[in-house]
């Protein structure tokens, strides 16, 4: 039957101990594992794998990252992850981002990566269908 696209993802994280710094706050690094989850999971959402890419020999790495800070996420907080896919060009997908506090909705942190497709040499490749229906719908 028709999958239902959907563009926009909700993912929950706990901050584990190990997530923060000596200050007690998450580091400033940990949060792009976070949007990579992110993008991870919209993708699942639309039944689509980064495992599909690379059989197809294709990668998808991030090619820009605009992160502002806003608060701090401390340990055993716990924070959403909101991904949307912006927009698609030929070979490129925009994500944007929004990381809050689930207790308040404080925003802790907005970001956008600009992930590109490539193949194994690094020549740019048309974004797959699968990824570009995300947004036709």
């Amino acid at each position: 039957g028709m999958i239902k696209m959907s563009n926009l993802n909700r993912l929950e994280f706990r901050v584990r101990y190990s997530m923060t710094d000596h200050f007690g706050v998450v580091y400033y690094a940990r949060y792009l594992d976070w949007l990579e989850a992110g993008r991870t999971e919209i993708l699942r959402d639309n039944d689509v794998s980064y495992a599909d890419f690379e059989k197809m020999g294709m990668f998808a790495p991030v090619v820009k990252l605009d992160v502002e800070y806003k608060k701090f996420a401390r340990y055993d907080e716990l924070v959403i992850v909101e991904t949307k896919i912006e927009k698609i060009g030929n070979s490129s997908v925009e994500f944007s981002y929004r990381i809050y506090r689930k207790s308040d909705q404080t925003v802790i942190a907005i970001a956008k990566t600009v992930n590109v497709f490539i193949t194994k040499e690094g020549e740019k490749v048309n974004v797959p269908d699968t990824v570009r229906k995300i947004l036709d719908n």
